[in-house]
Protein backbone atom coordinates (compact mmCIF):
# COMPACT_ATOMS: atom_id res chain seq x y z
CA UNK A 1 0.00 0.00 0.00
CA UNK A 2 2.86 2.38 0.80
CA UNK A 3 4.34 1.90 -2.67
CA UNK A 4 0.93 2.60 -4.23
CA UNK A 5 0.56 5.87 -2.29
CA UNK A 6 4.09 6.92 -3.17
CA UNK A 7 3.42 6.04 -6.81
CA UNK A 8 0.28 8.23 -6.94
CA UNK A 9 2.16 11.16 -5.42
CA UNK A 10 5.05 10.75 -7.84
CA UNK A 11 2.62 10.56 -10.76
CA UNK A 12 1.29 14.00 -9.84
CA UNK A 13 4.71 15.66 -9.73
CA UNK A 14 6.10 13.78 -12.72
CA UNK A 15 3.03 14.73 -14.74
CA UNK A 16 3.52 18.43 -14.00
CA UNK A 17 7.22 18.13 -14.79
CA UNK A 18 6.31 16.63 -18.17
CA UNK A 19 3.95 19.52 -18.82
CA UNK A 20 6.86 21.89 -18.26
CA UNK A 21 9.04 19.72 -20.52
CA UNK A 22 6.37 19.95 -23.22
CA UNK A 23 6.34 23.76 -23.00
CA UNK A 24 10.09 23.76 -23.66
CA UNK A 25 10.48 20.99 -26.26
CA UNK A 26 6.95 20.70 -27.77
CA UNK A 27 7.17 16.94 -27.19
CA UNK A 28 3.72 15.81 -25.93
CA UNK A 29 3.78 14.57 -22.34
CA UNK A 30 1.33 11.82 -23.27
CA UNK A 31 3.94 10.23 -25.52
CA UNK A 32 6.34 10.00 -22.58
CA UNK A 33 3.59 8.68 -20.27
CA UNK A 34 2.66 5.95 -22.75
CA UNK A 35 6.32 5.02 -23.19
CA UNK A 36 6.79 4.93 -19.39
CA UNK A 37 3.80 2.62 -19.04
CA UNK A 38 5.15 0.40 -21.78
CA UNK A 39 8.51 0.14 -19.98
CA UNK A 40 6.85 -0.54 -16.62
CA UNK A 41 4.55 -3.17 -18.09
CA UNK A 42 5.48 -5.25 -21.15
CA UNK A 43 9.23 -4.49 -21.08
CA UNK A 44 10.26 -4.87 -17.42
CA UNK A 45 7.12 -6.46 -15.98
CA UNK A 46 7.09 -4.21 -12.91
CA UNK A 47 3.35 -3.52 -13.29
CA UNK A 48 0.65 -5.53 -15.02
CA UNK A 49 -2.85 -4.38 -16.10
CA UNK A 50 -4.31 -7.28 -14.10
CA UNK A 51 -3.13 -5.58 -10.90
CA UNK A 52 -5.78 -2.90 -11.41
CA UNK A 53 -8.69 -5.28 -12.11
CA UNK A 54 -11.95 -3.44 -12.78
CA UNK A 55 -10.29 -0.22 -11.69
CA UNK A 56 -8.76 0.15 -15.14
CA UNK A 57 -12.18 0.01 -16.82
CA UNK A 58 -13.55 2.46 -14.26
CA UNK A 59 -10.73 4.91 -14.96
CA UNK A 60 -11.48 4.63 -18.69
CA UNK A 61 -15.10 5.66 -18.13
CA UNK A 62 -14.21 8.41 -15.64
CA UNK A 63 -11.65 9.82 -18.05
CA UNK A 64 -14.18 9.89 -20.89
CA UNK A 65 -16.82 11.64 -18.75
CA UNK A 66 -14.46 14.24 -17.29
CA UNK A 67 -12.78 15.16 -20.56
CA UNK A 68 -16.12 15.62 -22.34
CA UNK A 69 -17.49 17.65 -19.44
CA UNK A 70 -14.43 19.90 -19.54
CA UNK A 71 -14.72 20.11 -23.32
CA UNK A 72 -18.32 21.29 -23.04
CA UNK A 73 -17.40 23.90 -20.41
CA UNK A 74 -14.74 25.33 -22.75
CA UNK A 75 -17.08 25.55 -25.73
CA UNK A 76 -18.80 28.93 -26.09
CA UNK A 77 -21.40 29.97 -28.64
CA UNK A 78 -19.03 32.71 -29.84
CA UNK A 79 -16.43 30.09 -30.71
CA UNK A 80 -19.05 28.01 -32.49
CA UNK A 81 -20.29 30.91 -34.59
CA UNK A 82 -16.86 32.16 -35.66
CA UNK A 83 -15.00 28.92 -36.22
CA UNK A 84 -17.45 26.04 -36.33
CA UNK A 85 -17.73 25.83 -40.13
CA UNK A 86 -14.02 25.18 -40.89
CA UNK A 87 -13.76 23.03 -37.75
CA UNK A 88 -16.71 20.95 -38.86
CA UNK A 89 -15.19 20.64 -42.31
CA UNK A 90 -11.95 19.35 -40.81
CA UNK A 91 -13.91 16.99 -38.57
CA UNK A 92 -16.18 15.45 -41.18
CA UNK A 93 -13.52 15.11 -43.88
CA UNK A 94 -10.99 13.85 -41.33
CA UNK A 95 -13.24 11.12 -39.97
CA UNK A 96 -14.43 10.16 -43.46
CA UNK A 97 -10.94 9.73 -44.90
CA UNK A 98 -9.59 8.09 -41.73
CA UNK A 99 -12.44 5.59 -41.78
CA UNK A 100 -11.94 4.87 -45.46
CA UNK A 101 -8.18 4.33 -45.22
CA UNK A 102 -8.42 2.52 -41.88
CA UNK A 103 -11.09 0.18 -43.15
CA UNK A 104 -9.14 -0.66 -46.31
CA UNK A 105 -5.91 -1.24 -44.35
CA UNK A 106 -7.58 -3.64 -41.90
CA UNK A 107 -9.67 -5.38 -44.54
CA UNK A 108 -6.97 -5.76 -47.21
CA UNK A 109 -3.72 -5.97 -45.22
CA UNK A 110 -5.08 -7.40 -41.99
CA UNK A 111 -7.53 -9.75 -43.70
CA UNK A 112 -10.16 -8.92 -41.07
CA UNK A 113 -13.93 -9.11 -41.48
CA UNK A 114 -15.80 -5.91 -42.31
CA UNK A 115 -17.13 -5.42 -38.77
CA UNK A 116 -13.67 -5.58 -37.17
CA UNK A 117 -12.21 -3.32 -39.88
CA UNK A 118 -14.99 -0.77 -39.45
CA UNK A 119 -14.62 -0.61 -35.67
CA UNK A 120 -10.87 -0.01 -35.91
CA UNK A 121 -11.41 2.68 -38.55
CA UNK A 122 -14.08 4.50 -36.53
CA UNK A 123 -12.19 3.97 -33.26
CA UNK A 124 -9.25 6.08 -34.46
CA UNK A 125 -11.39 8.73 -36.10
CA UNK A 126 -10.97 11.45 -33.47
CA UNK A 127 -8.03 13.71 -32.78
CA UNK A 128 -7.01 13.97 -29.13
CA UNK A 129 -8.37 16.97 -27.22
CA UNK A 130 -5.97 16.16 -24.40
CA UNK A 131 -3.02 16.72 -26.77
CA UNK A 132 -4.30 19.25 -29.31
CA UNK A 133 -5.81 21.83 -26.95
CA UNK A 134 -2.79 22.31 -24.63
CA UNK A 135 -0.36 22.02 -27.54
CA UNK A 136 -1.89 24.69 -29.79
CA UNK A 137 -2.04 27.12 -26.86
CA UNK A 138 1.76 27.15 -26.78
CA UNK A 139 2.41 27.31 -30.53
CA UNK A 140 2.92 30.35 -32.76
CA UNK A 141 -0.53 30.23 -34.35
CA UNK A 142 -3.27 32.76 -34.98
CA UNK A 143 -5.99 32.74 -32.30
CA UNK A 144 -8.65 31.63 -34.76
CA UNK A 145 -6.55 28.70 -35.96
CA UNK A 146 -6.16 27.59 -32.35
CA UNK A 147 -9.94 27.70 -31.87
CA UNK A 148 -10.56 25.78 -35.09
CA UNK A 149 -8.16 22.99 -34.14
CA UNK A 150 -9.56 22.83 -30.60
CA UNK A 151 -13.13 22.65 -31.89
CA UNK A 152 -12.13 20.00 -34.40
CA UNK A 153 -10.86 17.79 -31.59
CA UNK A 154 -14.16 18.25 -29.72
CA UNK A 155 -16.28 17.59 -32.83
CA UNK A 156 -14.34 14.49 -33.85
CA UNK A 157 -14.61 13.12 -30.30
CA UNK A 158 -18.39 13.45 -30.47
CA UNK A 159 -18.75 12.01 -33.97
CA UNK A 160 -16.40 9.08 -33.39
CA UNK A 161 -17.87 8.23 -29.97
CA UNK A 162 -21.48 8.31 -31.21
CA UNK A 163 -20.85 6.24 -34.33
CA UNK A 164 -18.58 3.76 -32.55
CA UNK A 165 -20.95 3.12 -29.64
CA UNK A 166 -23.92 2.68 -31.97
CA UNK A 167 -21.96 0.16 -34.06
CA UNK A 168 -20.73 -1.77 -31.00
CA UNK A 169 -24.26 -1.98 -29.59
CA UNK A 170 -25.53 -3.16 -32.96
CA UNK A 171 -22.81 -5.77 -33.45
CA UNK A 172 -23.28 -7.03 -29.88
CA UNK A 173 -27.03 -7.47 -30.38
CA UNK A 174 -26.70 -8.80 -33.91
CA UNK A 175 -29.02 -6.10 -35.22
CA UNK A 176 -26.96 -3.73 -37.30
CA UNK A 177 -28.66 -1.64 -39.93
CA UNK A 178 -28.27 1.76 -41.53
CA UNK A 179 -31.53 2.73 -39.87
CA UNK A 180 -30.17 1.93 -36.39
CA UNK A 181 -26.96 3.84 -37.07
CA UNK A 182 -28.84 6.91 -38.32
CA UNK A 183 -31.25 6.64 -35.38
CA UNK A 184 -28.33 6.52 -32.97
CA UNK A 185 -26.61 9.48 -34.60
CA UNK A 186 -29.81 11.48 -35.04
CA UNK A 187 -32.79 11.25 -32.65
CA UNK A 188 -31.00 9.35 -29.88
CA UNK A 189 -28.12 11.79 -29.94
CA UNK A 190 -30.50 14.73 -29.80
CA UNK A 191 -32.38 13.18 -26.90
CA UNK A 192 -29.14 12.53 -25.03
CA UNK A 193 -28.17 16.16 -25.60
CA UNK A 194 -31.59 17.28 -24.42
CA UNK A 195 -31.27 15.26 -21.21
CA UNK A 196 -27.86 16.87 -20.67
CA UNK A 197 -29.49 20.28 -21.15
CA UNK A 198 -32.18 19.44 -18.58
CA UNK A 199 -29.50 18.22 -16.18
CA UNK A 200 -27.67 21.55 -16.54
CA UNK A 201 -30.87 23.52 -15.85
CA UNK A 202 -31.59 21.37 -12.81
CA UNK A 203 -28.06 21.86 -11.49
CA UNK A 204 -28.24 25.63 -12.02
CA UNK A 205 -31.55 25.71 -10.10
CA UNK A 206 -30.02 23.76 -7.21
CA UNK A 207 -27.08 26.14 -7.12
CA UNK A 208 -29.45 29.12 -7.02
CA UNK A 209 -32.04 27.82 -4.53
CA UNK A 210 -29.86 25.76 -2.20
CA UNK A 211 -26.32 27.20 -2.37
CA UNK A 212 -25.47 26.12 1.17
CA UNK A 213 -26.36 22.50 0.45
CA UNK A 214 -24.02 22.22 -2.54
CA UNK A 215 -20.46 21.16 -1.63
CA UNK A 216 -17.75 23.57 -2.65
CA UNK A 217 -15.46 20.99 -4.21
CA UNK A 218 -16.06 18.22 -6.76
CA UNK A 219 -19.83 18.83 -6.80
CA UNK A 220 -19.92 19.71 -10.50
CA UNK A 221 -17.83 16.70 -11.48
CA UNK A 222 -20.02 14.41 -9.35
CA UNK A 223 -23.11 15.86 -11.05
CA UNK A 224 -21.53 15.15 -14.44
CA UNK A 225 -20.91 11.53 -13.41
CA UNK A 226 -24.50 11.25 -12.13
CA UNK A 227 -25.79 12.69 -15.40
CA UNK A 228 -23.74 10.21 -17.40
CA UNK A 229 -24.95 7.24 -15.37
CA UNK A 230 -28.63 8.22 -15.50
CA UNK A 231 -28.60 8.84 -19.25
CA UNK A 232 -26.85 5.51 -19.82
CA UNK A 233 -29.52 3.76 -17.71
CA UNK A 234 -32.18 5.31 -19.95
CA UNK A 235 -30.49 3.68 -22.93
CA UNK A 236 -28.99 6.82 -24.46
CA UNK A 237 -25.44 8.08 -25.01
CA UNK A 238 -24.23 9.43 -21.68
CA UNK A 239 -21.13 10.96 -23.27
CA UNK A 240 -23.24 13.29 -25.42
CA UNK A 241 -25.34 14.20 -22.39
CA UNK A 242 -22.24 15.20 -20.42
CA UNK A 243 -20.94 17.32 -23.30
CA UNK A 244 -24.33 19.04 -23.49
CA UNK A 245 -24.29 19.54 -19.70
CA UNK A 246 -20.96 21.35 -19.82
CA UNK A 247 -21.90 23.45 -22.86
CA UNK A 248 -25.20 24.56 -21.29
CA UNK A 249 -23.59 25.51 -17.98
CA UNK A 250 -20.97 27.70 -19.63
CA UNK A 251 -23.58 29.39 -21.87
CA UNK A 252 -26.40 29.71 -19.32
CA UNK A 253 -26.48 33.49 -19.89
CA UNK A 254 -28.14 32.85 -23.29
CA UNK A 255 -31.22 31.25 -21.72
CA UNK A 256 -34.30 33.56 -21.74
CA UNK A 257 -34.45 35.94 -18.80
CA UNK A 258 -37.69 34.59 -17.33
CA UNK A 259 -35.95 31.21 -16.93
CA UNK A 260 -32.51 32.59 -16.12
CA UNK A 261 -33.89 34.48 -13.12
CA UNK A 262 -34.33 31.12 -11.39
CA UNK A 263 -30.87 29.84 -12.31
CA UNK A 264 -27.41 30.38 -10.91
CA UNK A 265 -25.34 32.33 -13.42
CA UNK A 266 -22.20 31.02 -11.73
CA UNK A 267 -23.09 27.35 -12.00
CA UNK A 268 -19.42 26.77 -12.80
CA UNK A 269 -16.93 28.82 -10.80
CA UNK A 270 -13.21 29.43 -11.25
CA UNK A 271 -12.53 27.02 -8.39
CA UNK A 272 -14.66 24.38 -10.12
CA UNK A 273 -12.63 24.76 -13.32
CA UNK A 274 -9.33 24.67 -11.45
CA UNK A 275 -10.31 21.46 -9.68
CA UNK A 276 -11.62 19.97 -12.91
CA UNK A 277 -8.31 20.66 -14.66
CA UNK A 278 -6.41 18.89 -11.87
CA UNK A 279 -8.79 15.91 -11.96
CA UNK A 280 -8.48 15.70 -15.74
CA UNK A 281 -4.72 15.97 -15.39
CA UNK A 282 -4.53 13.12 -12.85
CA UNK A 283 -6.86 10.88 -14.88
CA UNK A 284 -4.85 11.64 -18.01
CA UNK A 285 -1.57 10.88 -16.27
CA UNK A 286 -2.75 7.59 -14.81
CA UNK A 287 -4.67 6.46 -17.86
CA UNK A 288 -1.87 6.93 -20.37
CA UNK A 289 0.56 5.09 -18.12
CA UNK A 290 -2.10 2.37 -17.88
CA UNK A 291 -2.47 2.51 -21.67
CA UNK A 292 1.26 1.94 -22.08
CA UNK A 293 0.95 -1.21 -19.94
CA UNK A 294 -1.75 -2.53 -22.27
CA UNK A 295 0.25 -2.06 -25.49
CA UNK A 296 1.37 -5.36 -26.90
CA UNK A 297 3.19 -5.63 -30.20
CA UNK A 298 2.40 -9.33 -30.31
CA UNK A 299 1.74 -9.36 -34.03
CA UNK A 300 3.74 -7.81 -36.84
CA UNK A 301 0.47 -7.49 -38.70
CA UNK A 302 -0.96 -5.23 -35.99
CA UNK A 303 2.15 -3.06 -36.04
CA UNK A 304 2.18 -2.85 -39.84
CA UNK A 305 -1.50 -1.92 -40.00
CA UNK A 306 -1.07 0.64 -37.21
CA UNK A 307 1.88 2.22 -39.03
CA UNK A 308 0.05 2.30 -42.37
CA UNK A 309 -3.10 3.83 -40.85
CA UNK A 310 -1.04 6.39 -38.92
CA UNK A 311 0.80 7.54 -42.03
CA UNK A 312 -2.44 7.70 -44.01
CA UNK A 313 -4.01 9.86 -41.28
CA UNK A 314 -1.38 12.57 -41.80
CA UNK A 315 -1.40 12.26 -45.57
CA UNK A 316 -5.17 12.73 -45.54
CA UNK A 317 -4.82 15.72 -43.21
CA UNK A 318 -2.56 17.40 -45.75
CA UNK A 319 -5.26 17.01 -48.40
CA UNK A 320 -7.97 18.18 -45.99
CA UNK A 321 -6.05 21.29 -44.88
CA UNK A 322 -5.53 22.28 -48.53
CA UNK A 323 -9.29 21.91 -49.04
CA UNK A 324 -10.56 23.69 -45.93
CA UNK A 325 -8.15 26.55 -45.17
CA UNK A 326 -8.19 29.58 -47.43
CA UNK A 327 -4.89 29.85 -49.26
CA UNK A 328 -4.66 33.60 -49.83
CA UNK A 329 -4.76 34.64 -46.16
CA UNK A 330 -3.65 31.61 -44.14
CA UNK A 331 -0.06 31.68 -42.85
CA UNK A 332 2.06 28.75 -43.93
CA UNK A 333 2.89 27.86 -40.34
CA UNK A 334 -0.83 27.62 -39.46
CA UNK A 335 -1.45 25.29 -42.38
CA UNK A 336 1.58 23.15 -41.54
CA UNK A 337 0.69 22.82 -37.85
CA UNK A 338 -2.93 22.04 -38.76
CA UNK A 339 -1.67 19.19 -40.92
CA UNK A 340 0.41 17.90 -38.00
CA UNK A 341 -2.49 17.92 -35.52
CA UNK A 342 -3.50 14.29 -36.04
CA UNK A 343 -2.65 12.62 -32.71
CA UNK A 344 -5.00 9.98 -31.37
CA UNK A 345 -5.42 9.80 -27.62
CA UNK A 346 -7.83 9.41 -24.73
CA UNK A 347 -11.12 9.00 -26.59
CA UNK A 348 -9.61 6.44 -28.99
CA UNK A 349 -8.02 4.57 -26.10
CA UNK A 350 -11.32 4.37 -24.24
CA UNK A 351 -13.20 3.27 -27.36
CA UNK A 352 -10.55 0.64 -28.08
CA UNK A 353 -11.35 -1.17 -24.83
CA UNK A 354 -15.12 -1.37 -25.42
CA UNK A 355 -15.38 -4.22 -28.00
CA UNK A 356 -13.38 -6.54 -25.72
CA UNK A 357 -15.52 -5.55 -22.73
CA UNK A 358 -18.68 -6.30 -24.72
CA UNK A 359 -17.34 -9.70 -25.74
CA UNK A 360 -17.20 -9.02 -29.49
CA UNK A 361 -15.22 -11.28 -31.77
CA UNK A 362 -11.70 -9.95 -32.41
CA UNK A 363 -12.14 -7.50 -29.52
CA UNK A 364 -8.54 -8.05 -28.42
CA UNK A 365 -7.28 -7.54 -32.00
CA UNK A 366 -9.21 -4.27 -32.22
CA UNK A 367 -7.80 -3.09 -28.89
CA UNK A 368 -4.21 -4.00 -29.75
CA UNK A 369 -4.40 -2.29 -33.15
CA UNK A 370 -5.93 0.93 -31.82
CA UNK A 371 -3.50 1.00 -28.90
CA UNK A 372 -0.61 0.69 -31.36
CA UNK A 373 -1.93 3.55 -33.51
CA UNK A 374 -2.11 5.97 -30.56
CA UNK A 375 1.62 6.21 -29.68
CA UNK A 376 2.62 6.19 -33.36
CA UNK A 377 0.37 9.17 -34.20
CA UNK A 378 1.50 11.05 -31.07
CA UNK A 379 5.12 10.46 -32.05
CA UNK A 380 4.53 11.68 -35.62
CA UNK A 381 2.77 14.79 -34.30
CA UNK A 382 5.65 15.51 -31.91
CA UNK A 383 8.23 15.18 -34.70
CA UNK A 384 6.26 17.34 -37.16
CA UNK A 385 5.52 20.09 -34.63
CA UNK A 386 9.15 20.25 -33.53
CA UNK A 387 10.23 20.40 -37.19
CA UNK A 388 7.72 23.09 -38.18
CA UNK A 389 8.61 25.24 -35.17
CA UNK A 390 12.25 25.25 -36.32
CA UNK A 391 12.86 28.00 -38.90
CA UNK A 392 15.59 26.02 -40.65
CA UNK A 393 13.61 22.82 -41.05
CA UNK A 394 10.31 24.61 -41.80
CA UNK A 395 11.80 26.21 -44.91
CA UNK A 396 12.33 22.76 -46.42
CA UNK A 397 8.63 21.91 -46.02
CA UNK A 398 7.24 25.25 -47.18
CA UNK A 399 7.34 24.15 -50.82
CA UNK A 400 4.36 21.89 -50.09
CA UNK A 401 2.41 24.94 -48.87
CA UNK A 402 3.45 27.48 -51.50
CA UNK A 403 -0.04 28.90 -51.97
CA UNK A 404 -0.29 30.02 -48.35
CA UNK A 405 0.87 33.41 -47.09
CA UNK A 406 4.05 33.95 -45.12
CA UNK A 407 2.70 36.59 -42.73
CA UNK A 408 1.60 35.16 -39.38
CA UNK A 409 -0.43 38.29 -38.63
CA UNK A 410 -3.11 38.00 -41.32
CA UNK A 411 -6.56 36.65 -40.56
CA UNK A 412 -7.49 33.08 -41.46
Amino acid sequence: MSFAIIGLALMFFIGHALNWFFSITKIPDLLILVFAGYLLGPVFGILQPEYFGRFGDLISTLALVVILYEGGLNLSTKDLMSSSLPAMGLSILGIALTCLFGFLACYVIGMQDWQTSLLVAIGVGSTSSAIVIPMVKQLSLQPRTKIILSLESAFTDVLAIVIFLVLVDGFASGEVSIRNILLGIGPKTLLAGFFGFLSAILWAIFKQKFPNLIPKAFAGEAWALLTYGCIELLGFNGAIGVLSLGFTLTNVYLIPRFVRNHLSTTAVTYKDMSLLKEITFLLKTFFFIYLGMLIKFSSLTNVAIALVISLLIFISRYVIVLSVFKKHNTPKLDAMISMAMGPRGLACAVLGTIPLQRGLDNGLWIQDTIFAIIPITIFITAVLVAAFESDTIREKFEKFFNKYSKSPHQEV
